[in-house]
C-alpha cells in the first residue's frame, strides 16, 4: 500500500518539495553572495532561537524574524496554482517556474553587484538601455554562479524521460488538488502577512508608503516579496495615478520652496564674477576623487586635472548623489538640482515633466545651449529630456566625425575637441554640457592606450580603471589648451565632476590608491567622493575648499558666480560659494554634513545606521546624527512628490 501510495502520490510531492526547497535555497544563496541579511543567525541559529521562543515562551514571533519564513511563503504564494493542474502539467509549469525565478535571481544578483541595489519594473521597463552595457553585465556574472541553474540542469532532463515512460498521467479529483492548491494558498499567505503585519504594528506602514531604499523593502519582505509589492507599486503608479498630491501638500511644497528662495538669495563675493560668461560642465564617466593627486608607482594618475586644480576652486569633499539611474540620475541631479528616485530614472520615467532646468534659464538669459554625448540619442531617452530641458541643440551618435574608439565607442579625447568645434560656433555665451564615455565600466580600454605603470594592478579591472581615467585626463588636459588656443579660457567657467562611483568591490585597492587609512569611516566617505574642479575666469577664487557639497548643488552655484537671481527658482541645492557644509543626502538616506556622516541601514531603521563623527571618524552617539536625518528624509519627500506630481509645471506657470 505505501508503494502504492508513493507511486500514485511520491513524484507530486518529489516535485513540488524539489521546487520548493531548490528556490528556496536560491534566495538564501542570494542573501549570501550579495551579503545581504536572510537569517541574522544562519537558517540553523534561526530555526533553534525561533523554536526556544515557542517552547519557553508560547510565541511563534521568533519565526517572524529574517527572511525564512516570508520567503516560503511568498513561493507557496507563486506557486500555489500549480497544485490545480493535472499531473504532466504541474510538472512542467514548476520546471518553467522554477527557470523563471532563478533568471529573476540571478538578474537580482548580478544588478546588486553593481547598483547595490534590486531590479524592478522600472529598471525592466527601461531593458533597451541594457544591450549597450552587456559588458559590464557579463563581466559582473561570477563563476559560482552555476549553482543557481544546476537542479535545472537535474530536473528538466529528469522530467522529459519520466513523461516519456508514461509517468504523470494520475489523474487526482478536483476536490482534492483544489483543497491542496488552497491549502498552499492560506498557508503561504499566513506566513508573508504575519511577519509584515508584526512589522507595521512596531514600526508603521512607511516603508510600504514612502519607499526611499528598495533594499529596506527586501530586508522585511524578501526578495519574491519585494518584486510582488513592486509590482503593484508600479501598476498603481502607471494606470491609477495615485501619486497625486493634496493641496495641503502642494502648500507645503511651495513653503519649502519659498523658504529655500530666501536662503539662497544671499549673495557672496563670487557673486555675479563670472556675468555673462561661457559655460561648460563636465561629466566624467565613474570618475572619483580617490585617484586625484595621487600616484601609482611614481606616476601621477591625473596630472592634467592636478594641474588644473592650482588655477581653479577645488572641492575634495565633493560628492555623488545618484541612484539606480546612475549617469543619468547624475545629468538630471546636476541640470534640475532635485533629487533621483528612488527606482528607476527620471529620465525614462518622467522625462516630459516641468523643471526649472539650468539650460533653460539660461536661454531664457541669452545663452544658446548644447548638449554633447558620443552615443545614442536614445539612450536614457536624452533626446526628449534635453529637448525638454531647453538645450537648442543636442549632438549625439551621428553628428560626430568619425575618431579613435577608446573603450566602447568614440574616445573623450575626440569628443571633447570635436564639442569644442560646435561650441565656438555658436553665439556667445554659450552653455555647453558633455557627458563623457571613455571611463566607462568594466573599463576594458585598448591596450594602445594603457600607457601608466599600474603595477601589481595590472591585469585586474581596478587596473583597467586607473588605465582609463589617466586617458580621461589627457583628454581634460587637451580641452584645457584647446581653450586657451580658442580664446575662450578666461571667457568660460569650466566645470569637471564625476558621475557615479567606479562599481568595483575592492575596497582595499581603493583606500590604498587614495592613501587613507582602512576604517569604515574613510571607506563610506571615500567611496561617495566624486572630483569636483571649477575654473572661474582669471583664476578667480583659486584654491582648495574643503567644504562638503553634491551634484544637487552645481547648477545653483553656476547661477550664483553668472549673477541670475535665484528669485522664483525651483532647485534644491545649495551654493558652494557659501562658507559653509551643505547637507548631502543619498537615496538611501545616507547622508553628510562635514560635522557627522550617516550610514543607512539595510532595513531602513534610524537607530540600526551608523553615525559617524565628521571630525575624528568615529562612530559616535546616533542621536546626534537625528536632526540631520529628518531634514534629509523631508527632502527626499519632497523632491518625490515634485516629480510624481509634475507640481512644477503648476508652480511655474504662476510666474
Amino acid at each position: 500500500m505505501i508503494l502504492q501510495g508513493f507511486k500514485r502520490w511520491g513524484w507530486d510531492y518529489f516535485f513540488y518539495g524539489a521546487f520548493l526547497l531548490a528556490v528556496f535555497l536560491k534566495l538564501y544563496l542570494f542573501g549570501a553572495f550579495s551579503d545581504t541579511v536572510f537569517a541574522r543567525t544562519g537558517l540553523v541559529g534561526y530555526i533553534k532561537e525561533s523554536l526556544s521562543q515557542l517552547l519557553n515562551e508560547g510565541t511563534i514571533i521568533g519565526f517572524y524574524a529574517g527572511l525564512t519564513l516570508i520567503s516560503v511563503g511568498a513561493l507557496l504564494l507563486v506557486s500555489f496554482w500549480t497544485l490545480f493542474l493535472k499531473q504532466s502539467k504541474r510538472w512542467i509549469s514548476l520546471l518553467i517556474l522554477n527557470a523563471v525565478l532563478t533568471f529573476l535571481i540571478v538578474g537580482d544578483l548580478i544588478y546588486y553587484r553593481y547598483f547595490n541595489d534590486l531590479l524592478s519594473m522600472t529598471v525592466l521597463s527601461q531593458a533597451n538601455q541594457v544591450g549597450a552595457i552587456s559588458g559590464s553585465i557579463l563581466d559582473l556574472f561570477q563563476a559560482k554562479d552555476i549553482i543557481f541553474i544546476l537542479d535545472l540542469i537535474v530536473l528538466i532532463p529528469l522530467v522529459t524521460i519520466l513523461i516519456k515512460r508514461g509517468n504523470g498521467k494520475l489523474k487526482a479529483r478536483m476536490v482534492t488538488r483544489g483543497a491542496l492548491g488552497l491549502a498552499a494558498f492560506v498557508i503561504g499567505y499566513l506566513f508573508v502577512m504575519s511577519p509584515i503585519n508584526e512589522y507595521t504594528k512596531k514600526y508603521g506602514s512607511a516603508l510600504f508608503a514612502s519607499n526611499w531604499y528598495n533594499m529596506a523593502l527586501y530586508s522585511q519582505t524578501g526578495l519574491l516579496g519585494f518584486h510582488g509589492f513592486d509590482v503593484y507599486r508600479y501598476v498603481n503608479e502607471a494606470f491609477f495615478q495615485q501619486q497625486k498630491i493634496s493641496a495641503e501638500e502642494s502648500k507645503e511644497i511651495e513653503n519649502w520652496f519659498n523658504d529655500h528662495q530666501k536662503e539662497m538669495s544671499k549673495e557672496t563675493p563670487f557673486y555675479g564674477v563670472a556675468k555673462d560668461k561661457n559655460v561648460i560642465m563636465i561629466q566624467l564617466e565613474a570618475f572619483q576623487n580617490f585617484v586625484i593627486n595621487q600616484k601609482i608607482n611614481g606616476e601621477e594618475i591625473t596630472p592634467n586635472i592636478n594641474k588644473l586644480i592650482n588655477d581653479s576652486m577645488y572641492f575634495p569633499n565633493f560628492s555623488l548623489q545618484t541612484g539606480q539611474g546612475r549617469t543619468s540620475d547624475a545629468e538630471f541631479l546636476a541640470n534640475a538640482s532635485l533629487h533621483p528616485l528612488y527606482s528607476g530614472s527620471v529620465y525614462v520615467r518622467y522625462p516630459s515633466n516641468t523643471f526649472d532646468s539650468l539650460p533653460g534659464i539660461l536661454k531664457q538669459n541669452g545663452y544658446e545651449t548644447a548638449a554633447f554625448h558620443a552615443y545614442k540619442k536614445s539612450f536614457w531617452n536624452r533626446y526628449v529630456v534635453y529637448d525638454n530641458y531647453g538645450f537648442d541643440h543636442f549632438f549625439g551618435e551621428g553628428d560626430f566625425k568619425d575618431g579613435e574608439i577608446a573603450g566602447w565607442t568614440l574616445g573623450d579625447k575626440p569628443f571633447m575637441q570635436q564639442s569644442v568645434d560646435e561650441l565656438v560656433k555658436m553665439k556667445k555665451p554659450f552653455y555647453g554640457f558633455m557627458v563623457a564615455l571613455t571611463s566607462h565600466h568594466p573599463y576594458n580600454i585598448q591596450s594602445k592606450f594603457r600607457t601608466l605603470d599600474v603595477g601589481e594592478y595590472e591585469g585586474s579591472i581596478v587596473g583597467d580603471y586607473l588605465h582609463s581615467v589617466h586617458y580621461v585626463d589627457e583628454a581634460v588636459g587637451m580641452l584645457v589648451e584647446r581653450l586657451k588656443k580658442e580664446n575662450l579660457w578666461d571667457e568660460t567657467v569650466l566645470l569637471l565632476y564625476g558621475d557615479h562611483d567606479y562599481g568595483v568591490d575592492n575596497n582595499e585597492a581603493m583606500m590604498k590608491i587614495a592613501g587613507e587609512d582602512f576604517t569604515p569611516y574613510n571607506i563610506e566617505k571615500t567611496f561617495h567622493e566624486v572630483p569636483l574642479v571649477m575654473h572661474l575666469p582669471n583664476n578667480e577664487g583659486k584654491g582648495v575648499y574643503e567644504r562638503t557639497g553634491g551634484q544637487l548643488d552645481l547648477s545653483p552655484t553656476i547661477l550664483h558666480a553668472l549673477g541670475v537671481p535665484f528669485d522664483d527658482r525651483y532647485m534644491m541645492g545649495g551654493n558652494l560659494f557659501e562658507e559653509k557644509n551643505q547637507l548631502v543626502v543619498q537615496r538611501d538616506l545616507s547622508f553628510t554634513n562635514g560635522d557627522y556622516t550617516y550610514k543607512s541601514s539595510v532595513d531602513g531603521f534610524f537607530d540600526k545606521g551608523t553615525c559617524f563623527d565628521g571630525k575624528t571618524g568615529k562612530i559616535t552617539d546616533i542621536n546626534l546624527c537625528k536632526p540631520a536625518y529628518d531634514q534629509a528624509k523631508k527632502e527626499l519627500n519632497i523632491s518625490d512628490k515634485v516629480i510624481f506630481s509634475n507640481v512644477l509645471e503648476k508652480f511655474m506657470k504662476k510666474e
